[in-house]
């Protein structure tokens, strides 16, 4: 193979060490880091097939010199992609996504040019996993009662509930579902499991329970919580609508660290309203960053964060490792890991 171009446009600049490294391990290939970071709100605005003139105009700019380079790149590894880069980047074969979300790469271009798409599904599936479980622990022990009561010099008993012999049901088991599941079972819970592709009378190692499309309904009535990992395709957007939030068991607590759309918001503060939903943690959300006049912010019993429930520790190191792989699979022309269905959008 002749030599290939390899483009690494991180958010931030890689140091010279981590370009030697790369170079060492892959001397046919040429790596060029060009960092580029494009606002929420363009980033936002791609995933949705919203943008505007206004909203490119808000692009981080890119030298001539730049724009040479991206145009030669057969291989590049990206958040987010410059407009206009399918008439430029004529010898493109493949981007690597670095999170799992590549819904502002716009993946259904990918399709009609021929060009592979992977993501980095798994790289942050730990971290989400555990946050995932802190706040359930957070929830069920009562722990901001505790916090109260400490700022309040307030001594007075106050226990939580057991996480032993609840019933957890994950929706979406793919990196993060199975990750939780594990993590879940370790506290001797029973974990149910949700995914896309499963048919009556599957199983999975990793849960007690597998169940399809069809049995979403049926498994989520038995669930002491439900965590929703599942990604944004048309299948999934206000998958818990207030029908859905209406049939859970009374007092559910819901997790979602999946995407925003899954959740028809205001359902959920209706819910959170009337106790059909004991507790709701969102770490994603509709819109973000969630404006300030938010319904969410102030309804009863909801635990936000601003996603962020992976962790820059280990991040960039599973990342590259990812990455490294793939490359070498793309230079022996062998199958990459990862790679996503523009159609299904993961």
């Amino acid at each position: 193979m002749n030599k290939v171009n390899a483009v690494v446009m991180y958010p931030l600049a890689m140091d010279e060490s981590e370009l030697d490294d790369l170079h060492r391990r892959f001397p046919s290939v040429q790596f060029h880091n060009i960092p580029y970071f494009e606002p929420h709100g363009l980033r936002d605005a791609k995933a949705k097939g919203r943008v505007t003139e206004e909203l490119l105009a808000t692009a981080p700019p890119l030298s001539d010199s730049e724009r040479a380079t991206i145009a030669e790149a057969d291989v590049m590894m990206v958040l987010d992609l410059p407009h206009g880069i399918w008439d430029r980047a004529t010898r493109l074969r493949w981007v690597q996504a670095i999170g799992a979300g590549i819904g502002q790469l716009e993946p259904a271009k990918f399709k009609a040019k021929g060009i592979e798409l992977t993501n980095a599904a798994g790289v942050a599936s730990v971290p989400i996993a555990e946050f995932a479980i802190g706040r359930l622990l957070e929830v069920w022990k009562d722990i901001r009662v505790l916090e109260r009561q400490q700022k309040d010099h307030h001594w007075q008993m106050h226990q939580g509930l057991l996480m032993k012999g609840k019933t957890i049901g994950i929706v979406g088991l793919g990196a993060i579902g199975r990750d939780v599941a594990r993590r879940a079972k370790a506290f001797e819970t029973t974990v149910l499991g949700n995914r896309r592709s499963a048919r009556t009378g599957d199983t999975d190692p990793d849960v007690d329970g597998l169940f399809g499309p069809d049995g979403l309904d049926q498994m989520l009535a038995r669930c002491d919580a439900v965590v929703l990992s599942a990604p944004h395709t048309p299948e999934t957007i206000d998958l818990f609508d207030a029908e859905r939030l209406g049939q859970l068991k009374p007092g559910v607590v819901l997790v979602n660290v999946g995407r925003g759309t899954i959740i028809d918001e205001p359902a959920l503060v209706a819910a959170l309203e009337s106790g059909q939903v004991g507790a709701a943690v969102l770490d994603v959300t509709r819109e973000e960053p969630l404006p300030a006049n938010s319904p969410l912010w102030d309804a009863p019993n909801m635990y936000l964060s601003p996603h962020c429930s992976t962790a820059r520790e280990g991040y960039n190191e599973a990342l590259m490792e990812l990455f490294c792989d793939n490359l070498e699979r793309f230079l022996a022309d062998e199958p990459l890991r990862n790679v996503v269905d523009p159609d299904r959008v993961y």
